[in-house]
């Protein structure tokens, strides 16, 4: 089969593509503002540069569209074929021309619009950057048919995001039954007791000297999210002369942001990096709580409650956990048995979901290396 060769993307495509601007092809329409229509009963999606973000009382768009950020986020386009609003900050397309709409989405969310970002502040396009993107583009059958392919993919990720959903949401009420009491497993009738966190948390502090080559940083994000590791390549960056280690089982806090969550146990990628004297860790006296039982109690919206309240000051920086306070938070603790029991369920339930969102990368790896060769032709369709 002849190809043609194209520089700009480094592709080969069959020379029964035609190469086309984009202005040529639709026409490219500014969003209008929302203040009027915005109804938190409304029917109607209200979108912009990150989609749906709210509901409103009235629609200007009825059909097929491209939606394109125009100032904000401007790296991906979305799809709508219903009733819609769009708001000033974004475009919409229309007058499609032997152009399937929802081809031209997959190709300009193949085509990294960010890159033609033309502000160093706020991230914007303008309508004649838009237009003046070329595109090769097959027949319209054959538009049609890949159009096909790669929507049953995303119905295949969203239904996979769908059962994560459920599955968190069903899990978020087990941990609301389970770690109040209000829901108990057969055999357990022992009354739990108030404990204070200093009871089964103690300080461990392995303070090091700060390494003179590359060295494993230890972090933690906010909303209970887990730790992450980065490598401190030049440790002089660092104006610190001591350092202290977290292993494996800790617990460890970012007092400066417990506030918004950030508190985490350390797994075993963590064992070993190094934290600043900003993240406190502590050991587990586990004849009286099991880390995997905390694990699950540390990330609810009451113990989130409890950091808030003992992080006084203003914003940001500004708000810092009293550590002694810290272990005066007072939780309702079941005996070792049945801690073991409620971890063993909702350990069994993350793992579930741990195993549905590996499906879903895997998924979505699959569909964007479809997606690219699809789109330049390295993979032909057939057309009826």
């Amino acid at each position: 089969m002849a190809m043609v060769y194209v520089d700009s993307l480094n592709a080969i495509y069959p020379t029964n593509w035609e190469k086309h601007k984009l202005h040529d092809l639709c026409t490219i329409n500014y969003g209008q503002s929302p203040n009027r229509i915005l109804d938190q009963d409304g029917i109607y999606p209200v979108v912009g540069t990150s989609g749906t973000t709210r509901k409103g009382n009235d629609y200007f768009i009825d059909g097929e569209t491209v939606i394109i950020g125009r100032k904000g986020s401007i790296a991906k386009p979305y799809y709508y074929n219903e009733k819609i609003w769009v708001i000033d900050t974004a475009f919409f397309t229309s007058d499609h021309k032997n152009l399937d709409c929802r081809w031209l989405f997959y190709y300009l969310d193949n085509s990294k619009l960010a890159r033609l970002n033309e502000s160093t502040g706020v991230p914007s396009l303008s309508r004649a950057t838009l237009y003046n993107i070329e595109l090769w583009c097959p027949p319209i059958l054959e538009q049609q048919k890949i159009s096909q392919i790669l929507s049953t993919w995303d119905r295949a990720i969203e239904r996979v995001q769908r059962l994560i959903e459920a599955k968190q949401r069903q899990k978020n009420q087990l941990v609301s039954r389970l770690l109040s009491g209000q829901k108990r497993f057969p055999g357990f009738h022992d009354e739990w007791k108030q404990v204070k966190l200093g009871a089964f948390l103690h300080p461990k502090f392995r303070k090091v000297v700060k390494p003179a080559g590359a060295y494993l940083r230890l972090g933690i994000r906010s909303h209970g999210k887990g730790t992450f590791t980065s490598v401190v390549d030049d440790p002089e960056t660092i104006a610190l002369t001591h350092l202290f280690q977290a292993r494996k089982d800790d617990l460890i806090v970012n007092i400066t942001f417990a506030w918004e969550g950030a508190i985490a146990l350390v797994g075993p990628d963590g064992d070993g990096a190094l934290v600043s004297h900003r993240f406190p860790t502590y050991v587990f006296d586990t004849s009286k709580m099991l880390p995997e039982y905390f694990k699950h109690l540390m990330i609810t919206d009451r113990f989130f409650y409890e950091l808030d309240l003992i992080s006084p000051g203003g914003a940001g920086r500004n708000r810092v956990m009293n550590k002694g306070d810290f272990l005066k938070i007072t939780v309702a603790v079941p005996d070792i048995e049945e801690q073991k029991k409620i971890a063993g369920v909702l350990g069994g339930m993350d793992e579930q979901i741990a195993l549905l969102k590996k499906y879903l990368e895997k998924l979505k790896k699959q569909k964007k290396g479809l997606m690219q060769k699809l789109l330049t032709g390295e993979i032909r369709v057939k057309v009826d």
